[in-house]
């Protein structure tokens, strides 16, 4: 599966969209590299649009993505650029959670447990923090467990948030 010309160019218009919308005009330009569609934005204030460690490009990619996928079912995950800055992507195999480079497994474990523990004690359990990503990771590995159930609270000042686990 590929990405098409018409999902590249609803690509190109979300991101000039989204970031025109959040005060940072930039040029968005598609290029493939590698068969993957990479789009690249170049703006004054790359730095903000990054973020510290990529949280801002790791968040702007699964939210472009997300959108995409709404409009079409099948699409390759879109990566992002900014100035030359791109997160390194894990092979294939070994990503999960929407293409963010996430450690799943040890995400999985650290959900599993911490449910155990709220089951055991009856009370709720805090970790994190996380960004969207891994976030989801954990809100996907305890969906269906029985008697559990997760909430993120609100953001901290690095835009990441931690995640109540809690027994019903």
């Amino acid at each position: 599966m590929a990405v098409s010309k018409e999902q590249q160019d609803r690509g190109v218009s979300v991101m000039t969209e989204m970031l025109g919308s959040l005060g940072f005009p930039a040029e968005v330009e598609p290029r493939e590299e590698e068969g993957k569609v990479i789009l690249s934005l170049k703006c004054e204030k790359p730095g903000r649009l990054i973020g510290r460690k990529g949280v801002y490009i790791d968040s702007f990619e699964l939210l472009l993505n997300r959108i995409l996928r709404k409009s079409y079912e099948k699409c390759d995950w879109i990566s992002l650029e900014i100035d030359g800055y791109q997160k390194r992507q894990r092979p294939r195999g070994e990503r999960r959670g929407g293409g963010a480079n996430v450690d799943t497994e040890r995400l999985e474990a650290a959900a599993r447990d911490a449910a155990k523990e709220a089951k055991r004690w009856g009370e709720e359990k805090r970790i994190g923090p996380f960004n969207a990503a891994e976030r989801r990771v954990i809100h996907m590995t305890l969906r269906n467990e029985e008697g559990i159930e997760t909430e993120s609270l609100p953001e901290e000042s690095d835009g990441r948030k931690r995640v109540i686990i809690r027994a019903k």
